[in-house]
């Protein structure tokens, strides 16, 4: 992976710069010896990359097997992301929920994943090792006055533990989403780079959190925004996505 790190992020933040003041917007960019972030400390809400962070709960505190066969019965189905509530069957192992909560973004399973634990017991574990992340609500809980929130750092270092246990791997491999950062890459067609990715989308929110492989190398992008959809198109925002995306399918050889 031959990246030149500091002309792809200049050019990066050059685009970043460039963009109306009313868009909110984080973003990070890191290889095996480099790191570049842009507003990298901002805490926006988080959308689904909060789910990273639940499942690195359960990965790190519960072995394979027992994710495998821990059953549990799920609550009230909720809309948004997700398969549940289109299933007759109530009842999944850890494994099988953490893997439609992060492959499917279901939002079902994640909240029964918050309900095992308890909210406020997850959110102490959250705050313990990702400081800038607090989990407030369960999804689709729109009454909880407060949000989910985190920053492109702790994204991308959950991002990057998650690969270490295989269930997560193979559950970020097979991502649904193929619409922002790697769209340019499956286009490509380039079989040779592994892409790994949780995207965040709400209204006026649109995230994605990547980590590309090639040989021994890795990159790793987060971009997160919070924009008023009655003045920022959301094909817009996919665009800078994609244009960023192109930038770093260019760095790879």
């Amino acid at each position: 992976m031959a990246v030149n790190f500091i002309e792809v992020s200049q050019e990066i933040e050059d685009i970043l710069k460039s963009l109306n003041d009313q868009l909110e917007l984080s973003f990070c960019l890191s290889t095996n010896e480099n790191y570049f972030t842009f507003h990298g400390n901002e805490v926006m809400p988080s959308a689904s990359l909060i789910k990273l962070m639940i499942a690195d709960y359960y990965c790190s505190n519960f072995s394979l097997v027992d994710l495998q066969e821990r059953i549990e019965k799920t609550n009230q189905c909720v809309g948004g992301s997700g398969i549940m509530q289109i299933l007759d069957r109530q009842v999944f192992s850890l494994a099988d929920l953490i893997s439609m909560m992060l492959s499917l973004s279901d939002n079902t399973a994640a909240n029964t994943l918050i309900d095992v634990v308890g909210l406020d017991n997850l959110n102490f574990w959250i705050k313990e090792h990702y400081s800038a992340t607090s989990l407030s609500r369960r999804f689709m809980d729109f009454d909880q006055s407060k949000d989910n929130l985190t920053n492109v750092n702790n994204v991308a270092e959950a991002l990057r533990k998650l690969l270490e246990f295989p269930l997560t791997r193979k559950a970020l491999f097979n991502q649904q989403s193929r619409a922002k950062f790697e769209l340019n890459f499956v286009e490509s067609g380039n079989q040779k780079i592994k892409i790994f990715n949780k995207s965040g989308e709400g209204i006026g929110i649109d995230h994605d959190a990547i980590i590309f492989q090639y040989q021994d190398q890795q990159i790793t992008a987060v971009l997160m925004t919070k924009y008023n959809p009655e003045i920022e198109s959301r094909l817009e925002i996919i665009n800078l996505f994609s244009e960023i995306g192109d930038l770093l399918k260019g760095s790879i050889s």
